[in-house]
Order: structure tokens, then C-alpha cells, then sequence
């Protein structure tokens, strides 16, 4: 069974970055994508579903920040909505303000276990453009630790976060911002 997540912070650290196990997803039009086609941006790997209100509360800051680092990041949001559903994804990223994201369906609970998340959504996974995972969060993103995140992983300007980022995170000790 699932747990939809709140804000609920709980920190424990990545010894080192980790190569991501083998992903498969598929595009709307059933294309195959795996992470490697991704290496050299930055991937934000967030698994979400329509039935999860913090999903939807978080569309709009993931596509904000899909926006702001266009050619540096790409936002890959995989849903774990059930196969049937797969007409309802694109209307629903729309109606969240979410259009900028690239939507992949073919995700489980499985796939979230496989990366070492627990059954909570959001979950979410920060890819470094070596594709190595550097960065884990269970539970709702926040404003103030994805731009941290972002910008430390773009070599920008690095924002200290003023709160904290909500949910469950699992962070590399290079990359701590505390």
C-alpha cells in the first residue's frame, strides 16, 4: 500500500553519488526512454500520480524550474497512475500548470523501491549530468531546497535554503547544504 506524503523532514546522507538502476519508461506515444539518453543535464526524476494532492501541489515549481534551467535540466515526471488512466496525464499536468515537464508513464511502486524510495509519493530522484543519483526526497518538494538543489547541480548561483524542503531526504555529504 502507498502512503501519500506530507512535509515531514528526516535526513540521513549518500556515502558517495550512485549509479541509478536500469529505467525504462515510455513517452504518451509508447517511445522508450531510458536515463542514459539523458547524460549531460541534470534529471529530476519525480514519480507522482493523479490520485496525490501534494503531486499536483508540486507540479507547478517543477515545471517553474524546468523553465528557469531549460538547457541545463530536464524534469522527467513518471507517473504511477494505472495504464487505463494514461488519457487523463497530459490534462492533468495542464490543469497543474505543469505543460513544461516531460511526461512518462510506465513507473510502479516497484520502480520507487528499485531506487531505493520508499511506497510515498512524491518521490523524487536528482540525477547529476554524470548520471549518478546525488540526491533523494520522499514527499513534497519545497521552494527554497529545489532551487538549492538545482542551482548547486548547474554550477549557479547557490541560494541557501531558508527551510526546509519537506519530505524525506537522502543526501550525498559533498552536497550538503546545512
Amino acid at each position: 500500500m502507498a502512503t501519500i506524503a506530507g512535509s515531514t523532514l528526516v535526513s540521513a546522507g549518500l556515502a558517495h553519488a550512485q549509479a541509478p538502476p536500469a529505467l525504462d519508461l515510455q513517452d504518451l506515444k509508447g517511445g522508450h526512454h531510458k536515463l542514459a539518453d539523458y547524460k549531460g543535464k541534470v534529471v529530476v526524476l519525480n514519480f507522482w500520480a493523479t490520485y496525490c494532492v501534494p503531486c499536483a501541489t508540486e507540479m507547478p515549481l517543477l515545471n517553474e524550474m524546468q523553465k528557469r534551467y531549460k538547457d541545463q535540466v530536464v524534469v522527467l515526471a513518471a507517473s504511477l497512475d494505472d495504464e487505463l488512466d494514461k488519457d487523463k496525464l497530459q490534462p492533468f499536468l495542464h490543469k497543474h500548470k505543469a505543460d513544461s515537464l516531460t511526461l512518462m508513464v510506465g513507473a510502479s511502486f516497484e520502480t520507487l523501491e528499485n531506487f531505493g524510495l520508499q511506497q510515498v509519493l512524491p518521490g523524487t530522484i536528482f540525477i547529476d549530468a554524470d548520471g549518478f543519483i546525488v540526491d533523494k526526497v520522499e514527499g513534497a518538494l519545497k521552494r527554497p531546497y529545489l532551487e538549492y538543489r538545482l542551482a548547486h547541480l548547474t554550477g549557479a548561483s547557490v541560494p541557501q535554503p531558508k527551510a526546509h524542503h519537506g519530505g524525506t531526504e537522502t543526501r550525498s555529504k559533498s552536497t550538503n547544504p546545512r
